[in-house]
């Protein structure tokens, strides 16, 4: 996955990890950390900080994971849209 990186109020933002049992991702803006809610709309995962949705996709680490449910197995995998 390609990092993209969006400037917001200065600064850049980043999302670290997504939980999609709990929907929720953390996220990285300014120094500081977020913990934001999630939903899909038309299929993309997005989340929302500061009252605005943003695409996961656009702002994910490279290095981000998922935590995930299949199979009643629970386990933590890279992010994969």
């Amino acid at each position: 996955l390609v990092c993209f990186q969006m400037m917001w109020g200065g600064s850049k933002m980043l999302v670290l990890g997504i939980n999609k049992i709990l929907k929720w991702c953390q996220i990285t803006n300014g120094g500081r950390t977020y913990t934001c809610p999630t939903k899909y709309i038309n299929g993309e995962l997005f989340f929302r900080f500061k009252n605005e949705w943003h695409k996961v996709a656009e702002f994910v680490s490279d290095h981000a994971e998922e935590l995930v449910e299949e199979g009643g197995k629970i386990f933590s995998q890279p992010f994969k849209q």
